[in-house]
């Protein structure tokens, strides 16, 4: 009669088996890798929310009326931060667009600025408008072209305030 054995489950059915394997473990390696890729981006943006001249320029955008009847309120930026920041001890540049949203609209902060003596000076920090060519300039009109970052000195006197000595001399 019939001298060979029967095959076994993976004899009868690696036609399909094989190629919906391969493919499994396909898919499964491109969701890894996707999954890396977004949060690598993630991560990067979340390290440039942080740097000094994103905050600084948060702050402007938050406290400027321009802004908040342009976008509403919070304004939170978003994943997509274009540029480049570099800092080296106590001097960086910035040179940095990064996306902001609002209940009311959307747009771009864009950012550029150098750090000298642990000391951001900015050149300029606007607000673009989606779907308008109005830019917003966060540093005034009548600011200087390279208007320093205003921070509280450390000793906790203001900045302006000249000392008793030279204030009873002037």
């Amino acid at each position: 009669m019939n001298d060979r054995p029967n095959p076994g489950w993976f004899g009868r059915n690696w036609k399909w088996f094989v190629p919906t394997g391969c493919l499994t473990v396909l898919l499964l390696g491109a969701l890894l890798l996707f999954g890396l890729i977004g949060l690598g981006i993630k991560g990067v943006s979340g390290l440039m929310s942080g740097s000094e001249p994103v905050r600084h320029a948060m702050q402007l955008a938050q406290a400027n009326p321009e802004v908040k009847a342009a976008f509403g309120e919070p304004l939170e930026t978003g994943l997509g931060f274009q540029g480049s920041l570099t800092t080296d001890n106590d001097s960086g540049a910035a040179d940095l667009s990064l996306p902001v949203t609002g209940p009311k609209g959307s747009g771009r902060i864009y950012i550029k600025g150098s750090r000298e003596a642990d000391r951001w000076t900015y050149r300029l920090i606007e607000v673009a408008i989606d779907g308008s060519e109005r830019r917003i300039d966060l540093l005034g009109p009548d600011a200087k072209p390279a208007a320093p970052l205003e921070t509280a000195p450390e000793d906790g006197k203001d900045e302006g305030e000249a000392p008793a000595e030279e204030s009873a001399a002037a």
